[in-house]
């Protein structure tokens, strides 16, 4: 069974993530779940003397999951969520891969729960072995639907593979042709941008090059300045995506993110061209210089 107030807090904290995401433009999906007081009962049996109120208890009563376009977004993702909420360090695991065997990397953060959200919820009445904090899963759309499988099919009953080890590996096998083909996704979209840079075709550059979630195309004013000194238009092509990425979060940016918006920004910040400069609204170069 499910409780309505649960429910709530876990979709607000759905919608503040959504919100924060979408503020840098990320491409990504966001679910949020509240564990129900069946999946409470069977996470307390499988694992019986495991949680208590004085000693380890349970972290995960709610649970958002952020799968991302690109691998590349997860750290700008990490480092927005630890802006937004107070983050639990010592309970959080980010895999780091190594070089000299395979397995699937976590990116499970763990954070508190705002106090108004913990107030209102009518669980940790029921339950003293409850944490007030909330877990965040950061995956990518390719690796999403391998995880739900593992989750279920694995973790869930790992009595079924302890005689199948060669499926066992075979299974992460699946996980290691998902994340190759996650790096080549982004290699072959900085290709794309090449491609459009040389033949100036300077909205889809920007669309390949930042994969940001925008609409629209460059201004006429724009465009007739990139095609006039084509080193304008290399020097745009040259923002390091990432460096971009990290002025929108660190300086609280909000904007809404279209292509002429993100010239002015790599404008303001990196390419530093007058003729842009002369282009740029003065109330966005205002919320930059405040920033």
């Amino acid at each position: 069974m499910y409780n309505s107030s649960e429910m709530r807090v876990a979709k607000q904290l759905q919608e503040t993530i959504e919100s924060e995401l979408a503020r840098l433009g990320l491409l990504c999906r966001v679910f949020s779940r509240a564990k129900s007081d069946h999946s409470m009962a069977t996470k307390l049996e499988r694992e019986p003397g495991k949680y208590s109120s004085t000693g380890k208890k349970i972290q995960d009563m709610f649970g958002v999951r952020v799968a991302l376009y690109f691998l590349d977004d997860q750290k700008i993702a990490i480092d927005t969520l630890k802006k937004t909420f107070t983050y639990d360090d010592q309970s959080s695991t980010i895999d780091a891969p190594t070089g000299s065997s395979f397995s699937a990397t976590r990116c499970n953060l763990i954070f508190h729960l705002p106090e108004a959200l913990a107030e209102s919820s009518t669980i940790f009445k029921r339950y003293d072995c409850l944490d007030k904090t909330f877990e965040v899963q950061i995956r990518t759309v390719l690796s999403e639907g391998w995880h739900e499988v593992e989750h279920d099919l694995r973790f869930k009953c790992k009595e079924d593979w302890e005689n199948h080890t060669d499926l066992d590996r075979a299974l992460n096998g699946i996980y290691a042709s998902l994340e190759t083909s996650d790096w080549s996704m982004l290699k072959l979209l900085e290709d794309l941008a090449y491609r459009h840079y040389k033949s100036s075709e300077w909205t889809q550059m920007l669309r390949a090059k930042f994969r940001l979630r925008s609409n629209g195309v460059i201004n006429s004013g724009i465009t007739a300045v990139l095609n006039e000194d084509t080193s304008i238009g290399k020097l745009l092509y040259r923002v390091d995506r990432t460096k971009l990425m990290e002025k929108l979060a660190n300086n609280r940016i909000s904007l809404p993110i279209t292509p002429d918006n993100i010239v002015f920004l790599c404008n303001f910040y990196f390419v530093k061209s007058e003729k842009i400069t002369a282009l740029t609204p003065h109330p966005i170069l205002d919320i930059f210089e405040e920033a």
